[in-house]
């Protein structure tokens, strides 16, 4: 398990323009995801939310604080760390499905700052476009949204967050009105 500590940001050219002169470029990737809970939504319900991306399970516990818009979650990898985590809900592996699902062409950039090695993600998900700043820790003892701001002041990164931060509620709007409500509802 890792920490993942993240923000989400609006794409403005010039944000664009200083992550690719002030940042290592990485790769490029296209991601297929594909969010899965139950018929009553009970992970999400619960803020665990289940993905199969190319091909592989990810399971995320989140919390998010709305005032600073600082995402962090529990990230799970291992099929046997996520079965385990679907146990107290009672459910399996076979017991979820599909609730939406969107591809997401991903640049990705590598920042040093200080000790910390920070990725900037640039996502065009189908739905639209965002940048986010993200940090991995083993542990969650640290000040992800200072950090973050800290980055943003030095590399002056000025866009904002956006008013909707998840790519899962930009494609329920979409795919799954019963999904989007549901989501509308937990923000």
């Amino acid at each position: 398990m890792k920490i993942e500590i993240e923000k989400k940001y609006e794409i403005i050219p010039e944000d664009i323009k200083i992550i690719e002169n002030n940042c290592e470029f990485i790769k490029e990737v296209n991601n297929k995801d594909y969010y899965l809970d139950t018929d009553e939504y009970i992970l999400i319900k619960n803020k665990y939310y289940f993905r199969l991306r190319n091909g592989k399970y990810e399971l995320k516990v989140k919390s998010h604080d709305p005032e600073t818009r600082l995402e962090v979650s529990k990230e799970f990898d291992d099929e046997d760390e996520i079965n385990q985590q679907l146990e107290q809900f009672n459910i399996t592996l076979d017991d979820v499905e599909a609730r939406v699902s969107f591809d997401t062409t991903r640049k990705k950039y590598s920042y040093q700052y200080w000790e910390y090695e920070v990725t900037i993600d640039v996502d065009n998900y189908g739905f639209g476009w965002m940048y986010e700043i993200e940090l991995l820790f083993d542990d969650d003892g640290i000040d992800g949204n200072k950090i973050i701001e800290e980055i943003r002041e030095k590399l002056w990164l000025t866009a904002p967050p956006p008013i909707y931060w998840w790519k899962m509620l930009d494609a329920a709007m979409y795919q799954n009105i019963e999904l989007y409500e549901l989501l509308t509802e937990i923000l």
